[in-house]
């Protein structure tokens, strides 16, 4: 079975995205299926956000390692009830690859660049700038745990970011009461 490309390969968006499923004869399944992890009722004190600071592509596989990573330390350290995470962005984005051949005399069974549009082999999200990709939703005493997760979890995505802390009630207000 051959091996999927690398990540950067796909890190640069498009200029328009391919997300039409009425027009694709067989759409890839995500990868992420669990968006949000934790619980949502309890009472917390911050939100640690994880910000993408350059417009790029995030695979459904690197968003879904973000969350393992994300989660398996959260729940080692905290607990499980005693946080609320969420991924933000979803991979609508479809990608298509040309298949190429790696043995010899190949260039006698392609065609080359003829034909080339492709067919659908993964999904991806389009990060823009400043969108938020990760939140945490934790207690004043688990705040350094939390940032920690978002840490690990950014070294999936291979993407710039920065991990931003702000109070519960003045990003939900109408949850914090």
């Amino acid at each position: 079975m051959p091996t999927k490309r690398p990540a950067y390969c796909y890190k640069v968006p498009p200029k328009k995205p391919y997300t039409r499923k009425e027009y694709i004869k067989s759409i890839p399944q995500s990868d992420i299926r669990i968006f949000e992890i934790g619980n949502p009722n309890f009472k917390y004190d911050y939100v640690v956000l994880l910000i993408s600071e350059q417009k790029a592509m995030v695979l459904d596989r690197a968003l879904e390692a973000a969350r393992i990573t994300a989660n398996r330390y959260l729940t080692k350290k905290i607990g499980r009830g005693n946080y609320f995470m969420r991924i933000r962005p979803y991979p609508h984005h479809i990608l298509r690859e040309t298949k190429f051949l790696g043995i010899a005399g190949a260039d006698r069974i392609q065609q080359g660049m003829r034909k080339a549009f492709g067919k659908p082999v993964d999904r991806a999200a389009i990060v823009k700038l400043n969108q938020i990709i990760l939140e945490i939703w934790v207690t004043k005493d688990n705040l350094e745990i939390a940032k920690e997760a978002a840490r690990r979890s950014a070294h999936k995505l291979g993407i710039d970011h920065r991990i931003e802390i702000r109070k519960f009630k003045d990003m939900y207000s109408s949850l914090a009461q």
